[in-house]
């Protein structure tokens, strides 16, 4: 198109600096356009992608959350990202006890990084004056950890196991 409106401006004689100028300024800002519109479109396609991908982790920490029996809110409550230590300090050695109650280990994901989903437990089986949550964490889109907790100050922390 526009090889085609400079040989049409040679032919009729009214090619000059000014109109290359102006030929090639259009070029540019047609090019930049192209460039500008290519970007965003790759940006809406990494965020369509990325939110197919979460949800497919969600629908993941779903099922393995109630393979141990719990019943949960349809929508995570919180969602964060997390990295597990290369060398646990006695923090995550007592998290990784409460791992291994429930068949679970996460030292061969140490130094990883994931993502942490909180859920609500709507099944907890007794009645302990607040809500319950349920914590999955997924490395590389699946399931290696979780637990079931309170937040109050005198809440407890115990594995993915239904008590009783």
């Amino acid at each position: 198109m526009y090889y085609n409106l400079f040989v049409h401006l040679k032919i009729t004689g009214k090619e000059n600096g000014k109109n290359r100028l102006i030929l090639l300024y259009n070029i540019i800002m047609k090019r930049k356009i192209n460039v500008i519109v290519t970007i965003f479109l790759v940006a809406v396609i990494a965020g369509v992608y990325k939110a197919f991908a979460q949800e497919s982790e969600t629908e993941k920490s779903r099922k393995f959350i109630e393979s141990y029996g719990w019943r949960i809110s349809k929508k995570y409550t919180d969602l964060a990202d997390i990295k597990i230590p290369q060398i646990f300090d006695e923090v995550y050695k007592s998290y990784n006890v409460i791992q291994k109650e429930a068949g679970l280990d996460i030292e061969p994901y140490s130094g990883m990084e994931g993502v942490r989903y909180t859920f609500e437990v709507l099944n907890y089986p007794i009645d302990v004056g607040e809500k319950v949550f349920v914590n999955v964490v997924c490395i590389n889109g699946e399931p290696v950890a979780g637990d079931v907790m309170t937040v109050s100050v005198n809440g407890f922390m115990h594995s993915l196991r239904m008590p009783g």
